[in-house]
């Protein structure tokens, strides 16, 4: 749902009999703020009140409310402030909304309840409900004394702006209910071709009949957000729920300019293209490639000569500079607003950890990548001096063993690194194993004194003698290839199946049930996703293989790939992938997941702990999370309802898979 402030009337309110939410008129609504005119009509003799379209708003005063009457005063008393109507559009404007307020209920009635960045009945709603009222109020004794300074935004003002917001009689009052309604049954839609409802502007996609290449949007209830008439020819709406449309014209095809979802040009067309890459920030590149940082909605330059942008898993933003043509690329960071938060001075930048707010970073000097750490306030904690800092992964923060950070010098010896970047002790003996996995334990090292293995605590004191370093290297290798199953011993075959012996085995009916058990009981998505697989198995190279205990197996596990590849309804991960489970919603289309996060997370947490973190999320849903392969490094991952969970297990055992519910 887009943040809206409405404006509506109503004959009583909540509480007084004969309320009825079936009778509120709609009045005006302006998205994303609200319009000075609205805070300056419901200043007078307000108060605020409950509002019942909202569940938490039954019994907590949510909204605004004032009497008609003194609405309509206060509309007739701004009218004689403002300037003459300087052309039909402001004449028209001004007489549309003295004729909504004269034919409004008893009540006006503002709704903010998006606009207010806190949930209904806290307090820190009500102070914010209580700053707009006195915000009103004060609007309401400007216009008392014919203030024209305070008032100036209002008084020059002719057809819909951010001052006066969008009046019409269709305005949708109750905000929750603006949705796609059929085409048919929309007046204004008849004659238009409809392209698609775009859910995050919440607005048709039109054209004029017999004129397909210009477009516009329009809402549910009548408002045109990007009006046929500007002769847009190239729209796009990716980016509505950042709140920016980018479009072209027909007048200059290859020039883009910026929308906000109101339809105001925040951004005038020019050559080139536009990315944007938070609410706050879009990248301008000219047709010869050179590009800029803009700050939205003001379009000033942040940043020029950027050569790439983007997005981090910590919520903080790359960006990239190259200096000259026969230089490295720099790189820096930034939050969502722009703020500097690194500045492009480093050769790579992993990310900041979520619980101490630690990035590792590397220069080039003299020929060698070194390394250091900094903070999330741009502070250098310890100089880029290190050959190596141990983390996870090349794109993680730091990892921390007792708040301590393994790290390796320029000269190659091994050291801790404190949390503000000071070494724990003087290092004096390099690691006796190249991985660094090997090198560091929970609580202490393993070093190399004088061609022998040592084992030292994070003071830097020596512990035990150990063994030669060829021999101590050659017995951890030999554990580590049999922990991997690379010894002498064979690994067990699996069976494989061409698909004509697939296809001669397979239970249509019986495939339907699995299907239907992946897909939360959706019998025709089942369907569909059985007929998919079978198709595309028939039509397969009749030598392909696919591995599976039985044909059923791999047919499952067929199955199971169109529901994830095709259907949106699992996802693959490696072991690798900690990362993308806070994506998850995006690998697996359930709405049940669009709202996962990751909030929890700490420095260091793999993916045992992020399937939890799924699976709890999804279990007030009543869903379970499933490992179609258990104990695997790759993780099959589906969803299934928690009723079907044990004949899930069942059919699954059946096929000889092992699949393990979370």
């Amino acid at each position: 749902m887009i943040n809206t402030a409405a404006l509506f009337s109503t004959a009583f309110l909540p509480g007084q009999a004969g309320f009825d939410t079936e009778t509120i008129t709609g009045l005006a609504e302006w998205r994303l703020d609200t319009p000075m005119l609205f805070k300056l009509l419901i200043g007078a003799d307000t108060q605020a009140v409950a509002w019942p379209i909202y569940g938490d708003g039954e019994d907590c005063a949510c909204v605004l409310a004032a009497p008609m009457a003194q609405a309509q005063a206060s509309w007739q008393a701004l009218c004689s402030l403002m300037d003459k109507p300087r052309d039909a559009a402001a004449i028209v404007a001004r007489a549309g909304i003295s004729t909504l307020l004269t034919g409004g209920q008893a009540w006006l009635i503002l709704d903010c309840v998006q606009l207010i960045a806190h949930d209904i009945d806290t307090p820190e709603y009500a102070a914010g409900l209580d700053a707009l009222r006195a915000e009103t109020q004060a609007l309401h004794l400007a216009l008392l004394r014919g203030d024209k300074q305070a008032l100036a935004p209002l008084l020059a003002t002719g057809a819909a702006s951010p001052a006066t917001g969008y009046w019409s009689a269709t305005a949708d009052a109750q905000l929750s209910d603006v949705e796609e309604l059929a085409t048919q049954d929309v007046a204004f839609l008849q004659g238009l071709e409809v392209r698609a409802w775009v859910e995050d502007a919440l607005c048709y996609e039109a054209s004029k009949a017999g004129q397909p290449d210009i477009l516009g949007l329009v809402t549910p209830y009548g408002r045109w957000i990007v009006p046929l008439s500007l002769n847009v020819v190239d729209l796009d709406s990716s980016d509505a729920g950042y709140g920016w449309i980018t479009f072209a014209t027909a007048g200059t095809p290859d020039a883009h300019g910026m929308l906000d979802l109101n339809g105001t040009v925040v951004l005038p067309p020019a050559p080139g293209a536009l990315y944007v890459i938070s609410p706050h920030l879009v990248q301008q590149y000219d047709p010869d490639g050179a590009s800029r940082l803009l700050r939205l909605p003001d379009g000033a330059l942040l940043m020029d000569g950027v050569h790439h942008i983007g997005q981090r898993e910590d919520g903080y933003i790359d960006i990239e500079r190259q200096t000259h043509d026969d230089e490295r690329n720099v790189c820096g960071v930034i939050d969502a607003t722009g703020k500097v938060v690194l500045p492009i001075a480093y050769s790579s930048v992993q990310d900041f950890g979520k619980k101490n707010k630690i990035a590792i970073v590397s220069q080039r000097i003299a020929g060698r990548s070194l390394f250091g750490l900094v903070n999330s306030q741009g502070e250098l904690l310890a100089p880029c001096q290190y050959e190596a800092i141990d983390s996870a992964t090349t794109s993680s923060p730091p990892r921390l063993r007792k708040n301590l950070i393994f790290a390796i010098d320029a000269q190659g010896l091994a050291c801790m690194l404190t949390l503000n970047g000071k070494q724990a002790f003087t290092p004096l003996y390099p690691p006796a194993h190249h991985l660094r996995g090997v090198a560091v334990q929970s609580d202490f090292l393993y070093v190399v004194k004088e061609g022998m293995a040592w084992s030292m605590d994070f003071t830097g004191q020596l512990l035990e003698q150990l063994d030669t370093v060829e021999n101590f290297k050659a017995a951890i290798t030999a554990q580590l290839s049999e922990a991997m199953g690379l010894g002498k011993k064979k690994a067990v075959p699996r069976n494989s199946f061409t698909p004509a012996q697939i296809l001669a085995q397979a239970d249509r009916e019986q495939l339907r049930v699995m299907a239907a058990l992946l897909f939360l009981g959706d019998a025709e998505l089942a369907g569909r996703c059985v007929d998919i697989t079978l198709e595309e198995l028939a039509q397969d190279d009749p030598e392909e293989e696919y591995e599976g205990d039985t044909p059923a197996a791999a047919c499952f596990f067929l199955l199971w790939c169109t529901a994830a590849d095709v259907l949106g309804h699992g996802a693959t991960l490696d072991w690798k992938s900690v990362d993308e489970v806070p994506r998850i919603a995006q690998h697996i289309e359930l709405p049940a997941l669009r709202d996962f996060r990751w909030a929890d997370r700490e420095d260091g947490d793999a993916m045992a702990e992020g399937l939890a973190a799924i699976a709890a999320h999804l279990a007030p849903h009543q869903l379970r999370l499933v490992n179609l392969h258990g104990g695997e490094d790759t993780y099959y991952l589906g969803v299934v309802r928690a009723q079907d969970a044990a004949a899930f297990s069942k059919v699954a055992l059946q096929a000889a898979l092992r699949p393990v519910l979370l």
